[in-house]
């Protein structure tokens, strides 16, 4: 069986009309859910490119493999599943943005076009006490609005995963086409044509951003938004947000098209996902990191070969599930060396049998802007949040998915905190983990100013603010 694997960069995942916001156009998403299975609930296990894809093509936690953060490389010891199809003669190829950060090898994806590397990485990540502000932040805001981004690297993924599915090598097959694409990342600037789709945007809920956590008064420190945003600014961003993923929909569109025009369809597995989602101004917080559901939630839908049409599945996932999806759809099998991987494969729910679906998810930050790491489980409909030091929050996201009434405070809901913190600690030691993440990230420091010298090393850090008062 093929894999075709579509995924996208810091889309919410309940941003489509099949996840029931009926202002949003993207039709060819709604199709592909239509004639496959969508999961509502799936997250990724943590909201920052590097650690999420690392996380994802390895089927492990970023604290098991030490990738906390943009700056971070993740051991070639650690497998991922590129190795996997390709030692049981499954090619993978990529088209796209991976982002993987150097020293390391091709982590298992050596047919690669523009994969995205860093040498060392987003230097602000390692200055976690004091904190340091990411000069020139909030200047992203200002640049969203319509705009003419033809040629860009995602059409040019676009045109490369069309090429694969039209050659002889995928008629042959089996294979696996990762098409990735950087948008709708921000900045949010989006072709006139999408973004006049949006206008009379709906703006997210904020509530009372004085009641928000130390950890996240930290990331609006840290990313200069912790003033109010002008509500021109972010109606643009939001146009020009939505209107990206209106953008990258079409692109799903002609896949799909191509896939049935070229006779793929009937031996194709198809996963559309995202790495992590976007704030876009609820809580008074932009883009991602933060332990909310629009930054951890991703969209996840399955389509192909006897995969149920028109399914819907509420069961929290996240994407190390996708580890042993993949190997799976492809007719690989896992090794020896896979025994202890946390996540599970999602084929056979999306097939109709939901008997070994997880019960829990984990996702978690110790990344650039926060002083400590959060780590968040969602468990049924409640999801805990503990901010390591500071805390802990309780939320129904079925009753209420805008996250504004803290249940935690509610001395009738306790045990329920009481039972998602116990499940919590059976996953992970805030401790040890907290501790952990800032003594790598130190070491990376050290790494890189010895390899750079005194002047690089300063360019390096110029965006990188600090100010007394926040320590």
């Amino acid at each position: 069986m093929n894999v075709l694997l579509i995924m996208v960069d810091e889309m919410d995942g309940r941003k489509m009309g099949c996840a029931g916001r009926e202002d949003m156009h993207t039709p060819n998403l709604d199709a592909l859910a239509e004639r496959g299975t969508i999961f509502e609930s799936a997250y990724c296990n943590s909201p920052l490119c590097v650690p999420s894809r690392a996380s994802f093509v390895t089927g492990r936690h970023v604290h098991e493999i030490h990738c906390w953060d943009n700056a971070s490389p993740f051991d070639d010891s650690w497998e991922t599943f590129g190795h996997r199809l390709e030692q049981q003669g499954v090619p993978v190829t990529t088209f796209g943005k991976l982002d993987f950060v150097e020293p390391c090898g091709d982590h298992g994806f050596e047919r690669t076009f523009r994969e995205v590397r860093r040498e060392y990485g987003d230097i602000c990540a390692l200055f976690r006490n004091p904190l340091c502000r990411r000069k020139g932040a909030r200047e992203r805001l200002e640049k969203a609005g319509p705009k003419d981004i033809s040629g860009n690297t995602d059409e040019q993924v676009y045109q490369k995963s069309l090429e694969f599915l039209r050659s002889s090598e995928a008629q042959d097959g089996p294979w696996m086409l990762w098409s990735s694409y950087l948008n709708p990342h921000f900045a949010h600037y989006a072709p006139e044509e999408y973004y006049d789709l949006y206008e009379d945007p709906q703006f997210p809920e904020v509530g009372d951003t004085a009641r928000l956590n130390q950890l996240n008064r930290d990331l609006r420190y840290h990313f200069e938004v912790d003033e109010p945003v002008d509500e021109e600014v972010w109606e643009r961003n939001i146009r020009g947000y939505h209107g990206l993923i209106s953008y990258v929909d079409s692109f799903v569109g002609g896949l799909i098209d191509t896939l049935d025009e070229e006779g793929l369809a009937d031996d194709t597995i198809v996963i559309f996902t995202s790495d992590h989602g976007e704030m876009l101004g609820a809580h008074g917080m932009w883009w991602k990191c933060a332990p909310f559901e629009p930054s951890v939630r991703v969209p996840l839908i399955m389509a192909g070969p006897e995969i149920e049409e028109g399914q819907r599945i509420e069961d929290p996932v996240s994407l190390i599930d996708l580890f042993p999806t993949i190997v799976e759809a492809a007719g690989c099998e896992l090794t020896e060396a896979d025994e202890d991987l946390p996540g599970v494969s999602l084929l056979p729910a999306a097939r109709g049998d939901h008997d070994d679906l997880p019960n829990v998810v984990l996702s978690q930050y110790h990344g650039h802007g926060v002083r400590n790491g959060w780590m968040m489980v969602r468990k049924n409909e409640h999801k805990l949040i503990h901010y390591h030091g500071y805390g802990h929050e309780l939320y129904d996201v079925l009753a209420d998915p805008d996250e504004l009434d803290d249940l935690a405070v509610d001395p009738d809901v306790h045990h329920k905190l009481a039972n998602l913190d116990g499940t919590l600690h059976e996953l992970i030691n805030p401790d040890i983990v907290d501790t952990t993440a800032k003594a790598d990230q130190a070491a990376r420091l050290e790494y890189i100013r010895a390899r750079v010298s005194e002047e690089e090393f300063e360019e390096m850090t110029a965006l990188c603010g600090f100010d007394d008062d926040n320590e």
